[in-house]
């Protein structure tokens, strides 16, 4: 007889202890399909976490999953590099001619660590500047924290040496005069300014052009590399990623397992043409040929306008159902979108920094997070972080969602009341 879900993960915290964390606000997957997960007792939950944005065509769909099973048959050898990779490598120039050339690596993680070997190497300098909305991911380098005045960091998790943080400054996201601060400091140190365009650790942070404008000209005033972190954004605003959405020209973007449809890792690296940039000989393993061959399909399914019209229709129809019931209940239920990716808060006041992401109401997005979970919706455990909407979300499962919310929220008035 198949495990209860609270068995599996009694069994997970001893042979398992990972995936038992990751399953104690979210669950332990048994299948997913469309825009759909299912635990282990094959409970079906309407999915915006997806994947933490990878599913950005819906699980298990068609095209991909035929692509992974021709890949099956035919170059399933991990560690070596493949015909597809070469092939998808040019297709990629095909879509962003601006960028060449790129190297895919066999996840993010890789892709950060290789992006960031090179701006060091190709400057001769050795510290990082990031914001403190960055998306962290699992990289070491970006698992810092404020610690003083001018940026000056530390470790952010245990066993983490002091070293790392020393060479990484965090400066507050939208302050610009901070910013020119900390690189009258130690510009002439800094290698590459690194730029997540949505303050994703915000939740979703309505991008200030002229602020990104402000950034960009800083890194090219002291000779920094600005690097663009695309493994939210590429592919999933719209073809040209966030650089296109918002007329940014970095000069490295790093890109995620959108790339791939959510079904495999895979990381890439791409350098602005102009650069004529090579990556050095520090070769990373190669992705797996399943994520390649997923990655070509997920891009052929791309190509169609389509897909991004009907992902903006579902984020309006989100949008505007939430704030409806945000003034139905009279309460302070904030929603931020830019395209597919959104984020929810209870705040008096938009969450645009650090500040007024500390003064949000996170304990009633915990409340609000498990009652919409016992009606069958998966939205984000932390309060303001991103979520997603996939391709495959129809009109019917965005009123699903809000049908799911609204009954949330009658429940947190009547607990109040009583």
């Amino acid at each position: 007889m198949p495990l209860r879900g609270d068995d599996l993960l009694a069994l997970a915290q001893r042979v398992a202890p990972l995936a038992s964390l990751r399953g104690v606000n979210g669950f332990l997957l048994s299948k997913a399909q469309g825009c759909r997960v299912f635990d282990a007792e094959n409970v079906a939950y309407l999915d915006f976490v997806g994947g933490g944005g990878a599913n950005l065509l819906g699980y298990a769909n068609q095209y991909v999953l035929d692509a992974i099973r021709r890949a099956a048959t035919t170059t399933l050898a991990a560690g070596y590099s493949v015909v597809a990779e070469v092939e998808l490598a040019a297709l990629l120039e095909e879509l962003l001619p601006h960028l060449c050339p790129w190297a895919l690596t066999g996840s993010e993680v890789e892709a950060w660590e290789l992006a960031l070997r090179w701006c060091r190497r190709s400057t001769g300098r050795n510290r990082i500047v990031v914001f403190d909305g960055n998306r962290r991911g699992a990289v070491e380098a970006f698992q810092v924290a404020p610690l003083g005045p001018l940026g000056i960091s530390q470790p952010l998790l245990a066993g983490i040496p002091p070293d790392v943080s020393r060479f990484a400054r965090v400066v507050p996201w939208g302050d610009v005069g901070a910013l020119r601060t900390v690189l009258d400091e130690v510009g002439v140190d800094v290698a590459a300014i690194v730029l997540d365009p949505l303050a994703s650790q915000f939740g979703v942070v309505p991008p200030d052009r002229q602020y990104l404008a402000d950034v960009e000209q800083a890194a090219r005033q002291v000779g920094a590399f600005l690097v663009l972190d695309e493994t939210l954004t590429g592919f999933r605003l719209g073809r040209g990623g966030a650089a296109e959405l918002l007329g940014l020209a970095p000069d490295v973007s790093v890109f995620g397992s959108v790339l791939s449809g959510g079904v495999a890792q895979l990381g890439a690296v791409a350098w602005r043409r102009e650069l004529e940039a090579l990556p050095g000989d520090d070769i990373s393993t190669p992705p797996s040929p399943i994520a390649i061959h997923a990655a070509a399909a997920t891009l052929s399914v791309l190509r169609n306008d389509a897909v991004y019209k009907r992902l903006e229709e579902r984020g309006a129809q989100l949008q505007s159902g939430v704030e409806a019931l945000a003034e139905k209940f009279e309460r302070p239920l904030r929603v931020a979108r830019v395209g597919s990716i959104f984020s929810c808060a209870f705040a008096r006041q938009a969450v645009v920094d650090g500040r007024s992401h500390a003064r949000a109401d996170h304990e009633s997005w915990q409340r609000f997070h498990h009652l919409a979970r016992e009606n069958g919706l998966l939205l984000p455990a932390r309060s303001s972080a991103p979520a997603f909407i996939s391709h495959a979300h129809g009109v019917k499962d965005i009123e699903q969602a809000l049908t799911a919310m609204e009954a949330a929220l009658r429940r947190m008035q009547k607990e109040e009341e009583g």
